[in-house]
């Protein structure tokens, strides 16, 4: 899904006066309820605030309709825009025909209004259901916002802005100021791809498995080279302690330090393809490039083309003369309009060689754009649209703790 150029949207008080001659024009002429003119405007006034404050429904949402019920038009469904849903409540205040029956859906202060990812790898799903579309993933410690819930599954956001779906066995729901007091100085992440907590030091049952990235918190004390944890869900248990890294250690990074990138990339080689991952476990093509930055201290967009608008623009020739190891490209085709449709992602390396999770490999490896070498593949050469570069302080590219804190402080509802 590409995201899609807003539209101009009229002012406010633009809707209110359109909306006030549309009152009064339906009760003129007698009518009892609102003619299909009025239904018909006042979609079309939804689409158009749709494009406006939620153009890519992954990252917010406007997900409201407008209902004839009697002598009304009802406004039903959820925005998570507060701008959104002043525009809902100012329509009913001034025109007799519409009620507002939209929920804002953003988190408070005193609610269990957030969570932190309990299970090392969490999956989310574009809908609630375990049978339906794996769209992202979460690593243990993760801060959420909780939005809302069905059936045992919440609609909840993550550092990236994704908005997407989650067991609640995968989370532990808490307070702002509980997720608050969990980024402390005792907080810890695990270094290597895979680790373990057992219930002894160097022995004793499994408590969790852990992979790169999960945090967790320690209790200072120390034992045969293991360091005792506690999880997000208060379980208890030791790793061993050169396992661990101090969490500012890796989400208060100063800069964007290709080489490691690229090295942290080339160490998930062989590693399967899996539509919809972001850990070190299995990834897909964005969920890949996501990760190599993610555990170099920076959260960067979720999907490909999402990742095709952060940092910045690096043109194209034929010899790849302008780009520079680690630069990402992007690869798609242009629908009927001509504008433009990014399906896959890698990291470009040198002399028109690069790096990517694609399902037609089945595995991370690499590949060449260059028709004399034994793993040329012609359709990426033909299917390439764009190269970005990203770097610290470009957009979309955000330290760990900053992403973190944009979750559970009160500015993170825009």
């Amino acid at each position: 899904m590409l995201r899609t150029k807003a539209k101009i949207a009229p002012k406010p008080m633009q809707y209110l006066k359109f909306y006030a001659f549309l009152c009064l024009a339906n009760f003129s002429c007698g009518a009892d309820a609102p003619d299909g003119g009025m239904f018909g405007e006042i979609n079309d006034q939804l689409t158009q605030l749709r494009a406006t404050h939620a153009p890519d429904r992954r990252t917010d949402r406007v997900e409201v309709e407008a209902v004839e019920r009697a002598d009304s038009l009802i406004l039903r469904g959820y925005t998570t825009v507060p701008a959104a849903r002043e525009q809902f409540r100012a329509w009913a205040q001034d025109n007799p025909l519409v009620v507002d029956s939209t929920r804002l859906l953003i988190p408070g202060d005193t609610g269990e209004d957030y969570g932190l990812v309990r299970v090392s790898v969490a999956n989310i799903r574009t809908e609630p259901g375990h049978s339906r579309e794996l769209t992202s993933q979460a690593l243990m410690g993760t801060p959420l916002q909780v939005l809302d819930e069905q059936n045992g599954w919440y609609l909840i956001r993550t550092p990236d802005r994704y908005l997407a779906w989650l067991e609640g066995g995968a989370f532990t729901r808490m307070d702002r100021a509980t997720v608050v007091g969990w980024f402390n100085d005792d907080l810890r992440s695990c270094v290597p791809a895979q680790s373990t907590v057992l219930s002894e030091p160097g022995g004793g049952r499994v408590v969790s498995e852990l992979v790169a990235g999960n945090l967790m918190q320690t209790s200072g004390r120390r034992q045969a080279e293991y360091d005792e944890v506690t999880l997000p869900d208060g379980r208890m248990g030791w790793v061993p302690t050169n396992d661990l890294q101090p969490y500012r250690t890796l989400a208060t990074p100063t800069e964007v330090r290709v080489p490691d990138i690229i090295a942290t990339a080339f160490a998930q080689v062989g590693k399967p393809y899996l539509w919809g991952g972001t850990s070190p476990k299995a990834m897909d093509c964005s969920g890949f490039t996501k990760t190599a930055y993610y555990l170099n201290g920076y959260v960067i967009p979720r999907d490909a083309s999402q990742q095709v608008h952060a940092g910045t623009e690096i043109p194209l020739d034929s010899a790849y003369s302008q780009l520079l190891r680690g630069d990402l490209l992007f690869f798609g085709n242009h629908r009927p309009d001509g504008s433009e449709r990014v399906t896959h992602v890698g990291f470009y390396l040198e002399d028109g060689r690069f790096l990517h999770a694609g399902a037609d490999n089945d595995y991370i490896t690499e590949n060449s754009l260059m028709e004399d070498d034994p793993d040329y593949a012609p359709h990426r050469r033909e299917s390439l649209l764009r190269a970005r570069r990203l770097r610290e302080s470009g957009a979309g590219v955000v330290p760990i703790d900053s992403a973190f804190r944009a979750i559970y402080t009160r500015s993170s509802s825009r």
